[in-house]
C-alpha cells in the first residue's frame, strides 16, 4: 500500500520508525483534520497474532490513560492498526530527565497509574497488564499513557505453571517461579514503578536484587512504607486490592497538602502558556438537559480554581431569561456573574473577552447541521444523548451524524443504572457515561462527580 492515502481518509505524512514487528507511519484524518499513528504489521510475522491480540484488546478498552484504537483495517498482506497519536517522553526519559522528582508528582503518576489499572481489574472481563515498567508509561502534559498490552492477560485465561512474557528486575518474582499470577502482581509493578520514580535506579536482565528503599530513596517515610509493602516476595503481603493502595497514595497526598500546591503550579503554567481549553455541549434533541449540565460543568472547573466562562450558542435566551429575574446584575463586556458563573447570551461576547477565561463551555443546544462543523472544533466534544424510545431515534440519528469522530463523549440523562446499562449495549464501545442526578447545577457538591472529574482529565490533563 504505497499510495499517500489509506483507507479513503487517512494522508500519511510520514513513516515515524521500523520496529522489529511493524512499520509506524503518522497520518492525518483528512476529514477531522488530526493526526493518527498507523501501524502496519505483517500477516506474515511469527507474532502477527500477538499483536493482533493486542491491539483488538486495546480497542476494547475506554480509559483516558490508554490510547485510543480507533480502528483495524487490513489488505491482502498486512493488518494495520489505528491509533491516537501522542505527544510525550516515557517515564524513563521523564525520571531521567528531572533529576530528583517532587513528591508531589510522584505521588499524582503513582495514584493515575493505580486508577488505570484498577479499571483494568475490574472491567467486565478483568484484565492483567503484568509489564508495568518506565518504557511502558508515557508521560504528556502531566498525564500519563499505558502503552503496549503485548503482556496482558484475561485473568479467565490464566494458568498455573505458565511462564508468563514480562520484563525481568520490573515483573513481580512469581511470574518466573510459575506461580498464579493476580491482581497483585501488577501491585508489585506499580511499587516497582514508585522505586524507580524515587531513585531514578534502572535494572535489566541481569538485576537479581536491588537496595532497600529506606536506605536508597530520598521520600517521606510514608511513601517508602508503601513501596515496601507493594514489593513484598510473596504476593500475600502486598496490598489486597490497587483500590487499597491508591487510598494510602492519597493519605499522603492529603496530609501534604500536595494535591492543592500542584493545582495551583498547573493553573499557573496553565496560564503562562496562554493556553486555553473549549467543552462543546450538544443534546440529540430539545429538553434532554444540556443546559443543566453545562452549568454544572461550569461549576465543577470554577470550584477547581479555573476562570471558567459559560458561553450560550444557541437561540434559547437562558441567559437572558436568567438575568431578568436577578436585580443590580451589570453588564461586564457583555458577561454577567450569575451563580458565581460569568455567562454571556448568545451573540453578545465582546471580541478578546474570551481570552481572559482558562475554560469556554459551550452550550449549543441542540445539535443540528448549522452548528456542527463549529462544535466538532472544539477541545472536548459532548454529545447528551436520552434513550426513551420516543428519544431513541432522535439519539441514533445524533450518532450517526458524528460518527467520524470517535473522541466524542456521550452522556446519558434521566435514568437509572440499569437502564443505563442497557443502553450502552448498543454503543459499540463509544465513550459512554451516565449523567448523576443534580436538581441544582450551581451547588458545589458536584466537586464529587466522577463524570466531571473524568472530563477534566481529557480536557487538562488533570487528575
Amino acid at each position: 500500500m504505497e499510495q499517500n492515502i489509506w483507507f479513503g481518509k487517512y494522508r500519511i505524512v510520514k513513516l515515524l520508525g521500523i520496529g522489529g514487528t511493524a512499520k509506524v507511519y503518522l497520518a492525518e484524518h483528512i476529514k477531522l483534520k488530526s493526526y493518527r499513528v498507523i501501524k502496519s504489521i505483517s500477516k506474515n510475522h511469527p507474532l502477527y497474532d500477538k499483536h493482533l491480540k493486542e491491539a483488538l484488546i486495546l480497542k476494547s478498552l475506554k480509559h483516558s490513560c490508554i490510547p485510543i484504537v480507533y480502528d483495524i483495517e487490513e489488505d491482502r498482506e498486512c493488518s494495520y492498526i489505528i491509533e491516537q497519536y501522542l505527544e510525550g517522553i516515557t517515564l524513563k526519559d521523564y525520571v531521567k530527565n528531572n533529576i530528583g522528582i517532587r513528591e508531589d508528582i510522584i505521588i499524582q503518576f503513582a495514584i493515575q497509574i493505580c486508577d488505570l489499572i484498577h479499571y483494568l481489574h475490574t472491567i467486565e472481563r478483568p484484565l492483567l497488564y503484568l509489564d508495568l515498567k518506565p518504557e511502558n508509561i508515557l508521560v504528556t502534559d502531566n498525564t500519563i499513557k499505558l502503552i503496549d498490552f503485548g503482556s496482558a492477560i484475561y485473568q479467565d485465561e490464566i494458568e498455573e505453571n505458565t511462564y508468563y512474557s514480562a520484563t525481568r528486575g520490573y515483573a513481580a518474582p512469581e511470574l518466573y517461579k510459575h506461580g498464579k499470577v493476580k491482581e497483585q502482581s501488577d501491585i508489585y509493578g506499580i511499587g516497582m514503578l514508585l522505586y524507580y520514580m524515587v531513585t531514578g535506579v534502572q535494572f535489566n536482565s541481569r538485576s537479581s536484587s536491588f537496595t532497600n528503599i529506606d536506605f536508597q530513596g530520598k521520600c517521606s517515610n510514608s511513601l517508602k512504607d508503601i513501596i515496601n509493602r507493594c514489593l513484598k516476595y510473596h504476593p500475600v503481603g502486598r496490598y489486597k486490592s490497587v483500590l487499597q493502595l491508591s487510598e494510602k497514595l492519597k493519605a499522603i497526598e492529603r496530609s501534604g497538602s500536595y494535591r492543592m500546591k500542584w493545582r495551583r503550579n498547573k493553573i499557573r503554567d496553565y496560564r503562562k502558556t496562554g493556553q486555553q481549553k473549549k467543552i462543546a455541549i450538544a443534546g440529540s434533541q430539545p429538553r434532554i438537559g444540556v443546559t443543566h449540565i453545562a452549568f454544572s460543568l461550569s461549576t465543577y472547573f470554577i470550584g477547581q480554581n479555573y476562570k471558567c466562562l459559560y458561553e450560550e450558542r444557541n437561540s434559547s435566551q437562558c441567559v437572558w431569561s436568567i438575568k431578568c429575574r436577578y436585580d443590580g446584575l451589570t453588564d461586564n463586556e457583555g458577561v454577567y456573574i450569575i451563580n458565581g458563573i460569568p455567562m454571556v447570551a448568545n451573540q453578545k461576547l465582546i471580541k478578546g473577552v474570551d481570552s481572559d477565561y482558562d475554560i469556554r463551555v459551550q452550550d449549543f443546544g441542540c445539535l443540528t447541521m448549522d452548528c456542527l462543523e463549529e462544535f466538532l472544533e472544539a477541545d472536548i466534544k459532548i454529545i447528551v444523548l436520552g434513550a426513551k424510545d420516543w428519544e431513541l431515534t432522535h439519539s441514533e440519528h445524533m450518532i450517526e451524524m458524528v460518527a467520524e469522530d470517535k473522541e466524542i463523549i456521550y452522556l446519558f440523562n434521566f435514568m437509572d443504572g440499569k437502564q443505563y446499562r442497557t443502553a450502552i449495549k448498543s454503543m459499540d464501545q463509544l465513550n459512554c457515561y451516565r449523567i448523576p442526578y443534580n436538581p441544582n447545577p450551581f451547588i458545589k457538591h458536584i466537586n464529587d462527580y466522577e463524570i466531571f472529574k473524568e472530563i477534566a482529565r481529557l480536557c487538562l490533563k488533570f487528575n
